[in-house]
């Protein structure tokens, strides 16, 4: 909860006690690498806070499951539009590594705003640093894979030995020998220069 207020104070100020409705309604949960936290053809009911670990969202593609984003330390992990929409997707979110995070229903989220309307502006700046981490993602995607790797390393440090060289192509949208073909070399270089 402390690290939550500290990162959403760095966006908007509010006192503790403005977070007790906020915190009568998160959920915080510990889940285990591999747990499906929203499955394919259904809908999205709680954004998640992330305090620790990676998850990743999978879009069904070619009849798989392809990684298209992944979600780190303070990011909000949900599927945005099924959340918004009260629809189902043909997305999945999958747990990376061991997470620790906040769940908040869309629910809390609308009876949070009506009581607390102060809110409103916090929620918007949290919606603009959302896109904002989403846009730069989508960066670090089109790039080509040598490149790309190393800056999703430096943006989620240890995600590497999370993500299998299938996932890794799909996310940079290109072939697993290229993947196979600079990742050694990458993670060596990477972990010998900390």
């Amino acid at each position: 909860m402390n690290q939550l207020i500290a990162d959403y104070n760095r966006i908007r100020k509010f006192s503790d006690e403005s977070y007790e409705a906020v915190f009568q309604r998160l959920i915080l949960r510990k889940v285990s690498r591999g747990e499906i936290l929203k499955k394919l053809d259904t809908v999205d009911i709680k954004s998640r806070y992330i305090c620790e670990g990676y998850l990743g969202l999978y879009h069904e593609e070619k009849e798989r499951n392809m990684l298209f984003s992944v979600f780190g330390k303070s990011d909000v992990a949900f599927d945005e539009l099924s959340f918004r929409s009260n629809t189902p997707s043909k997305t999945m979110l999958k747990v990376l590594s061991d997470t620790v995070y906040l769940g908040f229903t869309l629910d809390a989220e609308t009876e949070l705003l009506s009581k607390k309307p102060e809110f409103y502006s916090l929620a918007l700046e949290v919606a603009h640093r959302i896109n904002k981490r989403n846009v730069e993602q989508q960066e670090i995607k089109k790039r080509k894979f040598k490149d790309g790797f190393l800056l999703l390393l430096q943006k989620y440090p240890g995600l590497g030995q999370y993500l299998k060289n299938q996932e890794l192509a799909d996310f940079f949208n290109c072939s697993i020998s290229t993947v196979e073909r600079y990742k050694y070399a990458i993670m060596n270089n990477h972990e010998g220069s900390r």
